[in-house]
């Protein structure tokens, strides 16, 4: 009998028994872990997403041995019966890690109730201790019987794929080329698909799980090698516990709280009542992409690339000096949405698991419907999982569930976005909270060809764009295109019944680095300040009165402005505040941590930037010299003013970014009653 098989044939076989594997460890995961009363039917869903997960990683485990064995000058070398060792190694490595991350994803969920993640490996810092505990919790001995009965059956597995004394051709020499090549095209396709996950531009994430009605249902459909990979760039991101406490009693003075007494847990939780005959209103806010501060006219840009969004400003009330923490769109958006500065690194932290479920002052909003619009999808960076994890009953609107066409890679056009939930939030027949997320002031620049007719942009000089920030005409149209649609948006709301009882603000998800020409002090380009600088407008003309305030504000502070401004009373617990509370007048400052270079805190006060350069000594900078990076500090004596400004702020930014570390992990949402929900 002719055993011969070709290294496609015994891939796919191989990547079959994987998956078949994975399929009987998440039923026996079920069946250990799933609460009193679950009905098999409740965690259908969860069976079939998670089998698409192990579909991937069963690609990806034997994916390499097909394609080793298509490299011309190694293929040939390794199909010979002398390199089976080479197979059975690669083999048995992987049928090994397979059934630990199984065994190690079981106890930790036993443990603690949450699935395997790269925290383990912090966990295991202590041999001694991990394994003391380990065996004195588990039934080691029969774990490892079970470890060598399934390495046993892969043994068994691989033989009767690669025997031993039978030299494994590829194809039958009178197999026609065409159907090798096609063939085996065919399959790579499919596999790609498989690792992919879903027909649709992004991938399959672990935030896919977050979407599932079921609470354990969530947990069941997640594969413990997706979420090692997903959580291994965030293993080592751990906040200074020895300082947490004192940091955190710092912090909870900047938000109005007194210091933590000596057993008191950290906790930043403080209840804003509603403004004395405030009635609740509509809320709509509005993530500009790219809105950087210093090219509308508002804020002085002599080119006109704001018309809408200035005619806005004049009649609102509108923050000049509001600051992201950094210059990324989902930091911007997870800051905006949780009230936390995403000082996550390498990675954001919408993309971290164990970082997604947060109290969110949407959540507040107890009686409104709530709503997120976003021309693409939300699998991007993982915010779906921000979103559907930290805000309850989210309805959202994104590409393939809107009518509208997509334009470019960034999905529908940002006038088509908000023409959209315009008739969305029309529908409503109770209050409603809505967030809509522009993505079209972003490359390639995409002007859609139904618009330019009616999308007429000034066209400045080369030279005057260079001097104000802008890179080319293709760029400063994009950026008054947003505009236009925002002012398109905006005199179809003014034709609603909702209009006149909704508060409307619009914030930039960042700035962009770059040239602002003499409207502002060189230090905003020099220092980079430009990249965080959006400004922030309120807009309900029959309610909020028009106002320009030029103090510091940062992104955490738009929700509770929001709700304030809104009528509504609230719980906060996290670091935002709001921007028109009196108490904190005197401590308004701005927090960053990618001035000067990537990773640097910053923190702005007043006219000074107080910079911490590691290892070196903090710099004290003036945002309005001529010369604004020179260190004031290097002056001998240091003036009494300076030194004061160090004694109060020059800890704060370290204080600030451990915090926002530290609740990351632990802001978890609150229940109705007040208590945390787990």
């Amino acid at each position: 009998m002719n055993r011969t098989r070709s290294p496609l044939n015994r891939a796919l076989w191989l990547a079959l028994f994987l998956w078949v594997g994975a399929t009987l460890a998440r039923l026996a995961f079920a069946a250990a872990f799933a609460p009193p009363g679950t009905a098999w039917n409740d965690l259908a869903g969860a069976l079939l997403l998670g089998a698409r997960y192990d579909l991937r990683w069963a690609a990806l485990s034997v994916l390499p041995l097909w394609a080793i064995s298509r490299v011309p000058w190694l293929g040939r070398r390794l199909v010979s019966p002398r390199a089976r060792w080479f197979w059975w190694a690669f083999w048995m490595g992987v049928s090994l890690a397979w059934v630990l991350a199984w065994v190690f994803d079981a106890g930790h969920y036993a443990y603690l109730h949450q699935r395997l993640s790269a925290v383990i490996v912090s966990l295991a810092g202590d041999p001694r201790e991990a394994a003391g505990m380990v065996w004195q919790t588990y039934p080691v001995l029969w774990i490892t019987g079970g470890v060598l009965l399934w390495l046993g059956l892969c043994r068994g597995v691989f033989g009767v794929l690669w025997p031993a004394r039978v030299v494994p051709n590829r194809w039958s020499p009178r197999t026609p080329r065409w159907r090798v090549v096609s063939t085996e095209l065919f399959v790579a396709m499919l596999a790609l698909l498989a690792v992919h996950g879903r027909l649709s531009q992004y991938p399959l994430r672990w935030s896919d799980a977050g979407e599932l009605s079921n609470a354990f249902g969530q947990q069941l459909a997640l594969n413990p090698l997706q979420n090692l990979y997903d959580t291994w760039s965030f293993r080592t991101q751990q906040f200074n516990a020895a300082a947490m406490r004192a940091d955190a009693g710092e912090v909870r003075q900047f938000v109005g709280l007194p210091p933590l007494q000596a057993d008191e847990p950290i906790s930043f939780l403080r209840s804003v009542p509603p403004r004395p005959g405030a009635r609740p209103m509509n809320v709509v806010v509005v993530l500009l992409e790219s809105f950087a501060a210093h090219k509308t006219g508002a804020l002085g840009s002599p080119l006109g690339a704001t018309p809408s969004f200035d005619a806005l400003a004049a009649d609102g009330l509108l923050f000049t000096r509001m600051m992201s923490a950094h210059a990324h769109t989902a930091r911007g958006v997870f800051a905006t949405v949780t009230g936390l500065p995403d000082v996550s690194s390498p990675s954001t932290a919408s993309r971290n698991p164990a970082a997604t479920q947060q109290q969110s002052i949407v959540n507040e909003f107890k009686d409104h419907a709530k709503f997120y619009f976003i021309g693409g999808s939300t699998s991007w960076a993982n915010v779906r999982g921000v979103l559907t994890a930290s805000i309850d009953g989210i309805d959202i609107y994104e590409e393939g569930r809107l009518k509208s066409p997509s334009e470019d890679v960034w999905g529908v056009s940002d006038k088509n976005l908000l023409q959209e939930a315009n008739a969305v939030l029309r529908a409503q027949t109770k209050p409603f909270f809505a967030i809509v997320q522009t993505s079209g002031n972003h490359r390639p620049y995409t002007i859609p060809a139904e618009d330019r007719a009616t999308f007429k942009p000034r066209t400045p000089t080369a030279a005057e764009l260079q001097a104000h920030g802008f890179s080319s005409q293709q760029e400063y149209e994009a950026f008054a295109y947003l505009d236009w649609c925002i002012g398109q948006f905006m005199q179809q709301a003014r034709r609603e019944a909702y209009f006149d009882n909704t508060l409307f603000a619009f914030i930039g998800d960042h700035g962009i680095i770059g040239p602002t020409g003499p409207h502002l002090p060189p230090a905003w380009h020099d220092l980079a300040i430009t990249q965080g600088h959006t400004p922030f407008l309120v807009y309900a003309p029959k309610h909020v009165p028009a106002r320009r305030i030029g103090h510091w504000a940062q992104q955490v502070d738009v929700l509770p402005t929001v709700a304030s401004l809104a009528g509504i009373g609230y719980r906060n617990t996290t670091l935002g505040r709001d921007l028109l509370d009196p108490r904190f007048d005197d401590s308004r400052v701005a927090f960053a941590f990618q001035f000067a270079g990537p990773g640097q805190r910053g923190l702005l006060v007043g006219d000074r930037l107080l910079l911490d350069q590691p290892p070196a000594a903090q710099a004290v900078l003036d945002i309005t010299a001529a010369d604004p990076k020179k260190n004031l500090l290097d002056t001998t004596p240091v003036p009494a003013d300076l030194a004061a400004l160090q004694r109060r702020w020059g800890h704060f930014a370290q204080a600030y970014a451990n915090t926002a570390l530290y609740l990351q992990t632990h802001n978890r949402r609150l229940a109705a009653g007040g208590g945390s929900r787990d």
